[in-house]
């Protein structure tokens, strides 16, 4: 009920009344001295015994005892009697009951024993007196007479329920009950049931600040409908609850009676005991306290309910995976730079910056132990790079165990956090499951996929990844089955992906991105070399000798019969000539085949090639065999690395259209429009006639026509080829390009510059034309790529169009650049 504000008076005197009556006294209005109780309402036709100790309420009494026995009595929460107790003026609520004083003795102890009965309820003005005691202004109110068979039936209804309370409760003087019974006033009759139990100091104080008689018996009727219903309900659950520990208890007395028997019997003894055996488990864990009390709880509860009991077999699975994670300190060799730096280069080849990365964190963690936190790397590259390989040779050079999870596809967050302990078949997460399954707080853990998590209605993983990958809390994870902390501090987190951008951004955050480019040529020929050659022999029972491929080989491979940026297809080609040669082998070995004076020793060359692998899939070398009008090469950044792409512009006569074909997304539509816009707009100095666009129609098509493309960053290629077209020069072929273009003709910078070059590269291109802001990024690129092709830097298109275009010595013919539509 909301409160009312009032206010004291100008003219509060601080020790006596003022002389005059207010104007608008009326004949019922009193000034009573107010006494102020705590959260025990005292309602009217009420006698209740009190004590009050010294204070303004004590003088109100006294005085009020040296007058005429009234007083005037409110009810406050607790929290309030203080600011009652001060001189300032105070909020006065608005209802409250004038009481008798039956009784005021003076204790030796300074308090007194007062006994009041409550009269009427009055209406509370305002105050004239603040001190040595509260005097407040206020009139009386009366309930008025009701009757009715309504009235009747609701006070008959309340009566029951008042024996029903009685019933459920117990213990009440019947001379109460009967008392209840003889009332016959709506109002009084709310007013002393109000004093049960059921009733709170907020129920009470509306049904005190409820005029109508028969609103306040109402109220009183609904509140002990709803404490008679929680009491049944209680009750209910109490008996249900006494049953089942009596079946409990049953069956705990006959399990100790067996295992008595059986001891005395000399055929168990107090070992084989399941809680014990629990019990014993769990105090020799190497485990943080708060663990163990989890644990020891759990098995509190099972020797409570029963190794029987439907609830058994959950506690027995939660108790399993607690007691058998590895929550203890792990004891590590010394680190060695040297040999984990040896490690690194016997698994993998190149990858120089990764390396150095590791060989830093180690050295740190030599120096500084447990103090720094494990890092959160991302190896970021397109597949076969090596990224999860690298994962477990940081394993092998750390020295630790090594766990391997894919997030491909994961779309629920409980793969990650656990499922609850109440649904069926519940489980912790894979990090935890990871944990068990390797026995160490402290493994080399690789999310492989980490880009291709997705979210649905089960919940975002990547999510539920922000506390696993976060070194300030992953300190204390915390995996809905467990319910308790684990601590992944010590784990040495590795995260793989394809692409940065699906990764959401603060999870990214998290992470310390490291990009793995393609190989060039000469490193995926020393990779299989190295590495691969030698283990698919192995694979397939090869030795050495029986088997020799050459290098000449190996590069018609990785030209001819291979397009990527790292080096699973070279694997699996070598793994082709083996098995071609191993079946040679193994026919050889057997006489009867009329095969055994075949040579045993195979030596794969690049003529052989051929004929174990059949034509070849690719072509090497440039995208065009000499320069072409109205044709420019490009290079795309995909997915497994980069590629090279020709821009083809064809125009034709007709009414200044432009067609674009080959698959382009809207952003690369936008660049064709905006070049086509650029060589409008310079086509007085490119030579062009400015009735050449409203004659002819533009056909701009990129092979391969079924592969979608998009992106900003073929801007200048689409704008050379373009000019090419219209101009009748042709384009160097042995020149590839990148850069977004503005309609001003500035050359913007792009991403993906090293998978770029490194295609360019791979086709034979031995120009390549880059934005100039793009200038920092060239140390990144491989010491092959920077020594084989000549970078050159632009700003403008001008810049472009004098290194891409060549000079023709014939001016082109019209009927062939510009044939009819």
């Amino acid at each position: 009920m909301e409160k009312q504000r009032y206010r004291f008076d100008d003219h509060a005197s601080t020790g006596s009344e003022p002389e005059a009556e207010l104007p608008d006294v009326k004949r019922n209005e009193r000034r009573l001295p107010l006494v102020v109780l705590g959260e025990m309402v005292i309602m009217p036709h009420m006698t209740i015994p009190l004590q009050v100790p010294q204070g303004k309420s004590y003088r109100a009494m006294e005085r009020a005892w040296e007058e005429d026995h009234e007083v005037l009595l409110i009810f406050v929460r607790e929290a309030e009697l203080e600011g009652y107790k001060s001189s300032q003026p105070q909020q006065l609520p608005p209802i409250g009951v004038i009481a008798r004083l039956e009784e005021f003795a003076k204790l030796p102890d300074g308090t007194a024993r007062v006994i009041l009965e409550g009269l009427h309820r009055a209406r509370i003005h305002t105050a004239t007196q603040v001190t040595p005691f509260y005097r407040v202004r206020c009139s009386t109110v009366f309930d008025s007479d009701v009757e009715g068979i309504e009235v009747q039936a609701l006070m008959d209804t309340v009566k029951q329920q008042v024996d029903e309370f009685v019933d459920h409760l117990g213990e009440v003087p019947q001379e109460a009950v009967q008392f209840v019974h003889r009332i016959d006033r709506p109002g009084h009759l709310a007013d002393i049931v109000t004093w049960g139990p059921a009733f709170d100091f907020n129920d009470r104080l509306e049904v005190l600040n409820t005029l109508d008689p028969i609103e306040r018996l109402r109220k009183a009727y609904i509140v002990l409908a709803r404490q008679l219903e929680l009491l049944k309900l209680r009750a209910k659950i109490q008996q249900d609850t006494k049953e089942v520990l009596d079946q409990s208890q049953r069956e705990y007395f006959l399990r100790e009676q067996m295992r008595v028997i059986r001891r005395e019997l000399g055929e168990d003894d107090d070992s084989d005991d399941p809680i014990d055996e629990l019990r014993r488990k769990i105090n020799e864990m190497e485990a943080p306290d708060y663990v163990k009390s989890q644990a020891l709880h759990e098995v509190k509860r099972l020797a409570q309910q029963g190794m029987n009991s439907p609830e058994a077999g959950v506690i027995r699975t939660y108790l399993d995976w607690i007691t058998n994670l590895p929550w203890g300190e792990e004891q590590y060799s010394e680190i060695s730079i040297s040999e984990a730096q040896k490690v690194l280069d016997e698994d993998h080849y190149g990858l120089e910056k990764v390396k150095e990365r590791i060989l830093e964190y180690l050295a740190v963690r030599k120096l500084a132990g447990n103090k720094m936190r494990s890092p959160i790397l991302c190896f970021v590259g397109p597949p076969g790079v090596g990224k999860t390989s690298l994962g477990r040779s940081i394993a092998r050079a750390l020295g630790r165990q090594f766990i391997r999870t894919s997030l491909g596809g994961v779309r629920d967050e409980a793969e990650i956090r656990g499922h609850r302990r109440t649904y069926i078949g519940a489980m912790p997460g894979r990090i935890i499951q990871g944990i068990k399954s390797v026995k160490s707080n402290s493994p080399v853990y690789v999310l492989d996929e980490v880009d291709k998590v997705g979210a649905d209605f089960r919940g975002d993983p990547t999510s539920a990844l922000l506390e696993v990958l976060d070194p300030e809390q992953n300190g204390t994870f915390s995996d809905h089955y467990l319910e308790i902390p684990f601590d992944l501090s010590k784990v040495v987190f590795i995260a793989t992906a394809n692409q940065l951008e699906p990764i959401p951004g603060p999870l990214r955050d998290r992470m310390e991105i490291i990009e793995i480019g393609g190989y060039t040529e000469d490193e995926k020929l020393e990779i299989a070399r190295g590495f691969l050659i030698p283990k698919q022999r192995e694979f397939h029972g090869l030795a050495t000798e029986q088997l020799q491929i050459s290098d000449g080989a190996v590069m018609k491979l990785i030209r001819e019969y291979t397009r990527e940026a790292g080096v699973r297809n070279l694997e699996r080609e070598i793994a082709s000539l083996c098995r071609k040669v191993a079946r040679k082998v193994a026919s050889a070995s057997e006489p009867e085949a009329g095969t055994a004076e075949e040579p045993q020793t195979y030596t794969v060359d690049t003529d052989d090639i051929a004929t174990y692998l059949g034509p070849e899939r690719f072509t090497f070398g440039l995208a065009e065999e000499r320069d072409e009008v109205g044709v420019a090469t490009g290079v795309a950044w995909t997915t497994a690395g980069g590629d090279i792409l020709s821009i083809e512009v064809l125009p034709v006569r007709g009414k200044g259209g432009l067609q674009l074909t080959g698959q382009l997304g809207d952003v690369m539509k936008e660049s064709a429009q905006a070049a086509m816009s650029y060589v409008r707009y310079r086509s007085k100095d490119l030579g062009i006639d400015p009735n050449y666009f409203e004659e002819h129609n533009i056909h701009v098509h990129i092979p391969e026509g079924a592969v979608p493309k998009d992106g900003p960053s073929a801007g200048i290629t689409l704008t050379t080829a373009l000019i090419s077209a219209m101009t009748g020069q042709p384009v160097r072929r042995d020149v590839a390009m990148t850069g977004e273009v503005t309609l001003r003709g500035k050359v913007l910078a792009i991403g993906g510059l090293k998978e770029k070059t490194l295609a360019a590269h791979r086709a034979g291109i031995r120009t390549f034309i880059l934005p100039k802001e793009n200038t920092k990024d060239i140390v990144e690129l491989p010491e092959k790529v920077r020594k084989d092709l000549t970078l050159i830097p632009v700003s403008s298109m001008d810049e472009v169009l004098k290194v891409a275009l060549a000079v023709t010595a014939t001016p082109p013919d019209a009927s062939r650049t510009a044939p009819s539509a």
